[in-house]
Order: structure tokens, then sequence, then C-alpha cells
């Protein structure tokens, strides 16, 4: 079944393609489009057909029954779906394989019991619930605080079974799961006057993983250590911004669109460019890990272009929301194309 990793991989890199010349479109750059181009599932695309099935891909590749790869193959094939306008199918899919890839988060953790495995079991539920709250209700703002726990969880988890490895205390330990509670608690309580305390939760889940990571660790060191450790910085650091943003009582129509993207952009994709030159070559078999100084220069232009598009959204700039956008879009694409080059120059020094 690992065959299909060729099929997966391909559709989730044209899914987030796809879904990047979408939201350029939808940020209100005019360029062309047609009947098959899902302008409209941008956010779906992004948040499922392209980070949801690699993070079930990433899951599956380890997981001992191959059984398990029909869930990761379903969520890819939700793509070509949005693109035929069968949308409805298409989060189906995304749901299906949800649905699987909470089976094999529960399965490692009562395999492993390792306090990351739980946190990440805990995030797949909340995965499986933005897909059916999606799937009934085509709303983002809906899913949106489902998709968001799903991501936090799944990437404190992972961060926090690397503290293993690290002198953390038993009290650090309660701190977490403290504000991991608040998050869950207060997310639920959101629309009942929570929000500071949502965004409070943010800050606090920042503030320790900026104190007990491997951060300053990976700082003192050179080439992708070093990269890896400043990407990982500037992640923690927009998902305090996300904190501070989902805070504020303004009349401004943009501050959703601020919150999100702090998120999905500064947050998440962050972790995507700290991570890729390892997951990919992982993924793929191929013993490297990709880097080049030019590296620095694409995570600059994500990071530059997302402080333009909040700018924009804080002040209403039209003009300026839209440059930050497709700056955010571009850049995170180069880099992505560049680690596949480095990766494809390896191979091809190494036959």
């Amino acid at each position: 079944m690992k065959n299909a990793m060729y099929i997966v991989m391909p559709l989730a890199f044209i899914a987030m393609i796809v879904g990047i010349y979408c939201g350029i479109i939808r940020i209100g750059q005019p360029l062309p489009s047609g009947p098959y181009l899902p302008v409209a599932h941008h956010g779906v695309l992004m948040a499922g057909s392209f980070l949801g099935t690699l993070i079930c891909l990433e899951r599956v590749a380890t997981f001992p029954d191959k059984k398990a790869w029909i869930f990761v193959i379903v969520m890819a094939l939700s793509l070509p779906l949005f693109i035929a306008n069968q949308g409805r199918y298409g989060v189906l899919c995304l749901l299906t394989g949800s649905a699987g890839y909470c089976w094999i988060t529960i399965s490692n953790y009562r395999k492993y019991r390792l306090k990351g495995d739980l946190i990440m079991a805990i995030g797949a539920t909340f995965q499986l619930m933005a897909y059916a709250v999606f799937l009934f209700s085509f709303s983002y703002p809906r899913a949106f605080a489902a998709w968001m726990l799903f991501l936090v969880l799944t990437i404190t988890g992972e961060r926090l079974n690397l503290t293993r490895f690290l002198p953390v205390s038993k009290k650090a330990f309660y701190e977490i799961y403290f504000w991991i509670g608040l998050l869950l608690v207060s997310s639920f309580l959101y629309h009942l006057g929570s929000k500071v305390v949502v965004g409070a939760s943010m800050i606090g889940l920042a503030s320790w993983l900026l104190r007990h990571d491997l951060i300053r660790v990976n700082l003192k060191r050179e080439g992708h250590y070093r990269f890896l450790g400043l990407a990982l910085l500037l992640a923690y650091l927009w998902l305090a911004v996300t904190g501070v943003l989902s805070m504020l009582e303004m009349g401004n129509p943009y501050l959703y669109d601020a919150v999100l993207h702090s998120f999905f952009v500064g947050f998440v994709l962050s972790m995507i460019l700290a991570h890729a030159p390892i997951i990919f070559p992982g993924l793929l078999n191929i013993n490297t890990t990709p880097f080049h100084p030019v590296l620095y220069l694409w995570l600059a232009g994500l990071h530059i272009g997302l402080i333009i598009r909040i700018y924009g959204d804080m002040t209403e700039n039209f003009e300026l929301r839209k440059l930050g956008g497709i700056y955010n879009g571009v850049f995170f694409l180069v880099y992505l194309l560049t680690i596949l080059w480095l990766i494809v120059k390896f191979k091809r020094s190494k036959s």
C-alpha cells in the first residue's frame, strides 16, 4: 500500500496549489478562473485536502495496519470532487478520512501511552467534528473553532512527545494541561462571552511552548537545526498574536480574517515550514534533510506578507490586505517547491 504514497502526496500538493490560487482570487486579485475552479472552497482545500491529508499520511505511513491507507486515500480524493463541483461529497470524503484518523490516533495512544498521543487523539475528534459541522452547514465560522482545536492539539501533542528528551518538570506538565483544558472549555463557551479566556489560553500555550520546546537548543546549532528553531519561534509568537487578536472587541469586518490567518498562516504554516525538510524526505524514504540558506528568504517573505495582511485587516486597507495575502500564498508555494527541488537534487546526486 505504500505505493499509494505517490498518489496521495501529489493530490495533496495539487490541493495546496489550487487552494492558494483560489485564496488569491478570493482576496480580490483578478486571475483566470472557470466553473471547475472551487474558489468558494479555498478554506476546506487548505485545511482538509492539503493539511488534513498530510497529517493523516504522516500517521498512516508508520501505522502497522495497512488497511489504514484507505482513509488517507479517501481524504486525498476530496480534491477531484471539489473540482467537479461535488463539494458535499468532497466534505464527506474528509469526514470519512477523519473518522479513520481518529481510530489511528486512539490506537497509537493505547499502544504507546504517550502524553502527546493522548492530546493528538483528542485533537482528532475535533477534526471529525469540524467536517460534520461543515457538511451540514457549509459555514466556515461555525467549523473554524473545531479546525483550530484539531490543529492546536495535534501540533502541541507532537511537540509534547519531544519533551521526553528534555528536563521538563512535573509542574510544567500540569501547566500545559491547564492551558489545554482552559482552551477546550472556553472554546465551547465562546458565544457565552469567553473569548478573552480563549485568547488567554492561546497565549498561555504559546508561552509554554516557547519556554519548554527545543527552540533554544536548535537556535544554537547550524544548518537546518537553526532554521527549524527560528520557524518554531515565529510559529509560537503568531499563536500568541492569534490569542491577542481573538480578545479584541471591534466593529472591524476584517478582524475575523486577521484571527483566521494569524493562526493558519502564522502558526500552522510556520510549523509546516519548520518540519517539511524532515517529514517529506521521511515519507518518501529518502535519507536526507534538505536545506539551503535561501529558505530563510521564503520564511521571511511569508511572515512579512502576513504582517502586511494583518495590518491591512486592522486598518481596513483592502490593497494592503490583498498584497499580504498574495505574498503568503506565493512564498509558501515557493518554499515547498524549493524543498522538492533539493530532494530531487539529492536523489540525482546519489544515482
